[in-house]
């Protein structure tokens, strides 16, 4: 099963994505896709490490690359889509303006895991709700991120939204 967990900056979208995960069990793997380059993304990883104790993951850190993944067995919390899809953007050296080249690379990168014989929850944000216009850089990885959260949901086999903490199906049948 591969499962979307979305919505906006700390609408328990984290927290309901670890329970689904432990819902489906296997050997549970958190792929964390933040880089520790400051203090804020230091208290925020663990934070993350806080929340997740005791419940059964083993942690693979991948802030730039997501493969190589464990394959048989393992359920996978790939954590945050939207992190790993700035990461990748706005890496030094990069053009974030090339919206095709990186919807592509994206979909190349999450399709093996798609594909897996096994479950795969997904967790990303929702970063157009607002009705700001940005920067032409930030409004490039809205663009892309959208585009990939699209992706993983025509996918998934169920989305969940989250919303003030509370799950609201969006497609397919998930215990919420």
């Amino acid at each position: 099963m591969n499962l979307l967990v979305i919505g906006g900056c700390a609408s328990g979208k984290s927290a309901f994505a670890e329970s689904a995960t432990q819902k489906l069990g296997g050997s549970l793997v958190y792929v964390a896709t933040m880089p520790v380059v400051s203090p804020e993304d230091q208290k925020a990883v663990d934070r993350h490490r806080r929340m997740r104790s005791g419940k059964g993951f083993t942690t693979l850190e991948r802030p730039w690359k997501l493969a190589p993944l464990p394959g048989c067995g393992k359920t996978l919390l790939v954590e945050c889509i939207a992190t790993h899809t700035a990461n990748l953007m706005f890496a030094p050296g990069e053009n974030p303006l090339d919206t095709a080249r990186w919807t592509k690379e994206l979909k190349a990168e999450l399709e093996p895991i798609i594909l897996r014989n096994k479950n795969t929850v997904w967790v990303s944000s929702s970063v157009d709700c607002d009705g700001i216009q940005y920067s032409q850089e930030t409004e490039a990885y809205k663009k892309v991120l959208n585009d990939i959260n699209c992706y993983l949901a025509e996918k998934s086999d169920a989305v969940v939204e989250m919303v003030c903490g509370i799950p609201v199906r969006i497609k397919g049948d998930f215990p919420c």
